[in-house]
């Protein structure tokens, strides 16, 4: 080998070395001496904390596997990271990640898959709950948007059929509960141009909530939601799903929400021991997932008293859809004392019933939640 390719050759090795040095060294001590973060917003969720050391987490190996998480959760410029994986993924042609369907017109699809015996599981329990209680229970049943959008789905796009999931499930619910499916309202209303889902959230949007309350209200003999209701939006909405799948391309929503000017609301955070007026938790509004701005999050047990005529009491039973849907409720009924089986296990269902003189059973789920979730036992 020639001097010259001699030098080339050492100069190019000490290059490649070097760059790889200075990248390691960049993302070690850039994630070491950078401050911890608690929460991504990117992500949505709480991010690890340096783990305590001790022997016995350092002989069980607890230690290592904390450091691991710890370090794979705070790593410097994770965020873009994360984003550039997903641009690239989506360049290379993948239209399924993280179990998102990438659709037509920006929509972001969560792809179903049954879980008939999850599903089976929890239709017993509400029908145990339903047949012994002493108040009439109707439940308000949504599909998800990848049921309501399914022309939007990419080719080749796998998900097991919504409609067939509600209807199985409706037949094991038995009489004593009256079931209100969402499914024909919702269609109606993207028919008529107003969008029924978020295109990177996995909730409906208050103009959803409000077409379907409508309904429920009207098929238990009951007005509409006929306040004179101010619409609010707020741009900027990147919702759960781009925070699986964050996509570089992906388009902001628009969130919105109603606002009764004539209503007076007090909302009690019953084991919290903290209260609020209204429904909106103004700081959740300049975050990327706005839909938290609903009472600030899910709670495991809240009462909400509002000016409505009546003097009437509902129990909602719920899951985060609910919480479009809980201030135009607060418009028909007095007091709500609403109930999240996934964080209120001091007391059941049945118990707030027999407590606080409750008339009528509401249940909001959608089918995604049913499908999954394991805490109906708490129905009591």
């Amino acid at each position: 080998m020639k001097k010259e390719d001699a030098r080339r050759s050492r100069l190019s090795c000490i290059l490649i070395s070097g760059a790889f040095i200075g990248f390691t060294a960049f993302f070690t001590l850039g994630t070491l001496f950078m401050p911890d973060r608690k929460f991504s917003q990117m992500e949505n969720r709480p991010l690890a904390q340096k783990p305590q050391i001790s022997g016995e987490n350092v002989i069980s190996g607890q230690f290592g596997q904390d450091t691991e998480k710890y370090m794979s959760d705070q790593i410097i410029l994770k965020d873009g990271m994360v984003k550039l994986k997903t641009g690239c993924d989506r360049l290379m042609g993948r239209t399924l990640i993280n179990g998102v369907y990438f659709g037509d017109d920006g929509y972001m699809l969560q792809r179903y898959n049954e879980n008939e015996a999850q599903l089976t599981e929890n239709a017993e329990a509400i029908k145990t709950f339903a047949d012994s209680c002493t108040v009439p229970v109707d439940m308000i049943l949504s599909p998800n948007s990848i049921c309501l959008n399914a022309n939007k789905l990419p080719s080749g796009a796998v998900s097991d059929d919504q409609l067939k999931s509600v209807a199985k499930f409706n037949s094991l619910l038995g009489e004593n509960i009256e079931v209100y499916n969402a499914f024909d309202d919702l269609k109606a209303l993207e028919n008529s141009g107003i969008q029924a889902f978020y295109r990177t959230d996995h909730h409906w949007t208050s103009s959803a909530a409000r077409a379907v309350c409508d309904g429920w209200l009207e098929s238990i003999g009951e007005s509409g939601t006929d306040a004179a209701y101010e619409y609010v939006t707020v741009p900027g909405f990147y919702g759960t799903l781009y925070s699986k799948a964050p996509s570089p391309s992906a388009e902001a929503d628009e969130f919105g929400y109603y606002i009764n000017p004539d209503g007076k609301y007090n909302v009690e955070f019953i084991l919290e021991q903290e209260e609020m007026d209204g429904f909106i938790d103004g700081e959740k509004l300049s975050e990327k997932d706005k839909y938290g701005a609903f009472f600030g999050g899910n709670y495991a047990l809240m009462k909400i008293t509002s000016n409505a005529p009546g003097g009437k009491k509902l129990l909602v039973l719920k899951d985060s859809y609910a919480n479009a849907m809980l201030p135009l409720l607060a418009d028909k009924y007095s007091e709500i004392w609403v109930m999240d089986l996934r964080y209120c296990k001091t007391m059941t269902a049945s118990e707030v019933i027999e407590q606080n003189g409750i008339e009528r059973v509401l249940m909001i789920y959608n089918l995604d939640f049913l499908n999954e979730d394991k805490n109906f036992v708490w129905l009591g």
